[in-house]
């Protein structure tokens, strides 16, 4: 057999042994037989693949239909599933048709063989059951639906009750501060009158005793004169007669005082020496004990937490975690193990009283563990706090919210375009215990309408990051973000300066034609700012630091 259809048209030479005069032969009849169709139907589609030798025969003798069908692979597959689907249905169809027969002509001969009144009886019984059910079902869709009003009515109402609530705390929360801002500058006003009232009459009182003072030494010097007078002379009489007396007995009594003052001054010595270095041992063991609420391990007793160090005794006060209604016992400090199980290792990312921040460690003879405030933040913009080991909680993530369309009936687009991004509103959210503001930001778009959706300080703050990561762009070269949040500072004034300096940073960010950007809306909606790459900047003209556009590119 000869190969008369593949030859290489690419200058190489072919492998495969032809015998050319019979394709020359033979040109004329396979182009005769070739079919230039570029259409198939379901009858020539099962015509081709009827059978191997069928299969082959198109292969042959069709080879432009057969580069057709492949090409067409994924349709022809279409058709062919179509073609079989239609068969199956029409089949089943057919059978289900004949089961309804045998059945009708199976209900009819019953009918047929039982008395008339019966059967009208079984008839009227069965258009009664009929009537009864489409009553019933009629009384529960109306039962249903009046339960859906009644559900949508409370929760109008709850919605409504909860606006309510929140507007009251707000008004409250605004005249307990201005209540307690008012009292504490009345406070601070009567603390400076009184310290001044106090220097005053202090100082009436020291100019008193020094007079008094003087007027008394006066006193005791002019009758020290008249005494010293009077007794000057009977010294003198016995001063000689004295003199040898005592300066012997002195003698004698400096030599005794000498040697038991040394003998004293050794004994003491010896005792301080020896009280210094237990209190030195006592103070090491204090430094190295185990603060408060510190996890530790109680040598057969299990896990438990401190409470308190005795530092005279060296025993720990522990309150057991397996005991009924948290047992407390005092166990010498040997005993006590720290319990590295319990300890949340560095990175783990935890809710604390001034945000959500990463651990990098604890300090066990402090009881505080070192929190990183600010994750992922620039090495020079981290806020490292300590803070009490039963102030901090593992963090669980939050459900993230809906974004809000102004047009829901539009499709979402494949991609959204980015027009403008500015923050219209905030509010202050309170979850697991822990406050903390979000932001309101409406995203105009090319192609989707207005979008709404509530991000926290954290999300501006990532942006900010990445920008200067990703593009190189410079600190000094981007507005300034506000502060972190100061832990309790939730006055409107603060919310709306901080909300002011995002406005400036998100109008920059959109308007620098040269960055290339998105924010995710929520699971389904993501915008994207993309590069203009027609801007260049001159190259002429030399640019100052300060008529340099914020966003400018790094040379």
């Amino acid at each position: 057999m000869y190969s008369s259809y593949w030859k290489p048209n690419d200058g190489r030479e072919s492998n495969v042994l032809t015998d050319h005069e019979a394709l020359h032969r033979d040109e004329a009849t396979h182009k005769a037989m070739q079919s230039d169709e570029t259409t198939l139907r379901p009858l020539d589609l099962e015509t081709i693949m009827s059978s191997k030798a069928a299969v082959k025969f198109w292969y042959l003798h069709r080879p432009k239909t057969m580069a057709y069908v492949h090409k067409n692979a994924t349709v022809i597959q279409s058709l062919g599933r179509a073609f079989a689907e239609e068969r199956i249905r029409k089949e089943k169809e057919a059978e289900e048709e004949r089961s309804r027969q045998a059945e009708e002509a199976a209900r009819l001969e019953e009918l047929r063989l039982i008395e008339e009144e019966e059967r009208r009886a079984a008839e009227d019984a069965e258009a009664a059951r009929k009537a009864e059910e489409e009553r019933l079902a009629a009384e529960e869709a109306a039962r249903l639906a009046e339960l859906e009003a009644i559900h949508a009515e409370e929760e109008r109402l709850a919605a409504e009750e909860a606006v309510r609530l929140e507007v009251e705390a707000a008004a409250r929360r605004e005249e307990e501060e201005r209540l307690a801002e008012e009292k504490r500058l009345l406070e601070e006003e009567e603390e400076r009158l009184r310290l001044e009232e106090e220097e005053r009459l202090a100082e009436e009182e020291r100019i008193r005793n020094e007079e008094e003072e003087a007027a008394f030494l006066a006193v005791q010097a002019r009758e020290e004169e008249e005494r010293i007078a009077r007794e000057a002379e009977e010294v003198r009489i016995r001063e000689e007669e004295e003199r040898r007396a005592r300066e012997e007995a002195e003698e004698r009594e400096r030599k005794l005082a000498e040697a038991a003052l040394a003998a004293k001054l050794a004994q003491e010595e010896a005792e301080r020496l020896r009280l210094e270095r237990i209190q030195q041992e006592k103070n090491e063991k204090y430094e190295q004990s185990l603060s408060r609420d510190v996890p530790v391990l109680v040598r057969q007793r299990g896990p438990g937490r401190v409470v308190s160090y005795d530092k005279e005794r060296e025993t720990y006060a522990v309150k057991l975690d397996n005991a009924m209604g948290g047992m407390q016992i005092t166990v010498p400090s040997d005993d006590v193990n720290l319990d590295d199980d319990r300890i949340l290792s560095p990175r783990t990312k935890v809710d604390t009283p001034f945000g959500t921040g990463e651990v990098v460690g604890l300090d066990p003879h402090v009881g505080c563990y070192a929190i990183n405030t600010e994750v992922n933040a620039p090495d020079d913009d981290q806020f490292l706090a300590f803070v009490q080991i039963n102030d901090v909680t593992v963090h669980v993530e939050e459900e993230e919210e809906r974004a809000i369309v102004e047009d829901a009936s539009l499709p979402i687009p494949d991609e959204i375009g980015l027009v403008s991004a500015r923050i219209v509103d905030s509010r202050i959210v309170n979850r697991t215990g822990k406050k903390f503001i979000q932001y309101k930001l409406e995203i105009r778009t090319t192609n989707y309408g207005t979008v709404y959706c509530w991000k926290r300080y954290s999300t501006f703050r990532s942006l900010c990051d990445r920008l200067m990561k990703e593009n190189g762009m410079k600190r000094r070269d981007i507005p300034e973000l506000p502060h972190r949040h100061v832990v309790g500072n939730f006055s409107q004034k603060t919310i709306g300066e901080r909300a002011e300096k995002l406005n400036l940073f998100l109008n920059a960010a959109v308007k620098a034609e040269h960055l290339q950007w998105g924010i995710r809306v929520d699971d389904q909606i993501a915008v994207y700012k993309r590069r203009n790459k027609r801007v260049t900047l001159p190259s002429s003209q030399p640019t100052s630091r300060g008529s340099r556009n914020i966003f400018s590119r790094r040379r």
